[in-house]
């Protein structure tokens, strides 16, 4: 039945994303994301954009390919499984091949002023959003379904830190003027529902 649930929340979530890619304005932020925009950059401190630059390595290649090293490693040897370390590497290949070619699709530029850092390529759909929300998103998913019974408080503490974690990275394409809010709630959407299809292939096995 729960695999029902994830599939159901899969399919709202690609709608929700075929929304976003209908309004999005290729020549420049909607509403939305002047609005959203401006407040956050408003908020923009000194010990923020610290806070906020130093979440950036944290979606970078080489950090995303450490950390799924380790949780494969982890997974299949400490913990015994299977099924996860593979749909690790799935997971991770897919979200990075889903955020590639849909930029060149929608070829939508990135914000063209008030960027604390470099970005380079397209803005829509956000790859560091989508590949959070994926990535990040399962580990803390497996996480959680890993010691559910035996350390529920553990567990449900793995699904807050890695929710807060997504959606950390996300606010911080925004406030360091790299993305529009539109990018980074279509990545959302996209790597949620591709999370969510993992999870279900996870419960179908067990």
């Amino acid at each position: 039945m729960n695999r029902w649930k994830y599939g159901a929340g899969a399919a709202a979530l690609l709608v929700g994303f075929a929304v976003l890619a209908g309004t999005i304005r290729k020549t420049g932020p909607t509403a939305f994301d002047e609005a959203v925009g401006g407040w956050l950059t408003g908020l923009r401190s000194d010990g923020l954009t610290a806070f906020f630059k130093a979440l950036s390595p944290l979606v970078s290649t080489t950090v995303f390919a450490i950390l799924l090293v380790v949780f494969a490693l982890l997974f299949a040897f400490v913990f015994k499984k299977r099924l996860e370390p593979l749909l690790l590497i799935v997971n991770l290949a897919v979200a990075f091949g889903l955020y590639r070619g849909l930029k060149g699709v929608f070829a939508r530029p990135r914000p063209s002023a008030d960027a604390l850092i470099h970005a380079s390529g397209f803005s829509f759909p956000s790859g560091n959003a989508l590949m959070a929300a994926s990535f990040y998103g399962l580990i803390a998913y497996l996480l959680y379904r890993l010691w559910k019974k035996s350390r529920p408080g553990l567990s449900w503490t793995m699904l807050v830190l890695g929710f807060a974690l997504v959606l950390l990275i996300g606010v911080s394409r925004v406030y360091l003027g790299v993305h529009y809010a539109t990018d980074i709630l279509a990545g959302y959407a996209l790597g949620g529902a591709w999370m969510l299809i993992c999870a279900a292939i996870v419960n179908k096995r067990s």
